[in-house]
């Protein structure tokens, strides 16, 4: 009687496996429910439109404080590639090398 009850929950475990193993992959892209995660190392990543991304380096220490870095997601090779970069700290305080006016 054990013997044949722990052959019936073995297979049972072995079907569980199975259907795990050749589940269908969903091919979209990455999305979120929250575009606005604060990683507690210092950086935020902030969802911009369906692939596109910014990493915002908050760090006072870090070389790159005040910079935001913008990538891409590519569906082909399913990876973010860089775009570019900007100092929000340079775009507050100096408005007028971007066209706006200064507040001062």
């Amino acid at each position: 009687m054990n013997d044949k009850f722990s052959k019936v929950i073995l297979t049972g475990i072995l079907i569980c496996l199975i259907v795990i193993a050749f589940k269908p992959n969903n091919n979209q892209p990455f999305t979120t429910t929250n575009p606005n995660h604060n990683i507690s190392n210092g950086e935020e990543i902030i969802q911009l439109s369906p692939n596109k991304i910014a990493v915002v380096d908050n760090r006072n220490n870090s070389g790159l404080w005040g910079t935001i870095l913008v990538f891409n997601y590519n569906p082909v090779k399913k990876a973010f590639e860089y775009e570019s970069t900007m100092n929000y700290e340079d775009y507050f305080r100096n408005p007028q090398k971007y066209g706006l006016e200064s507040s001062k």
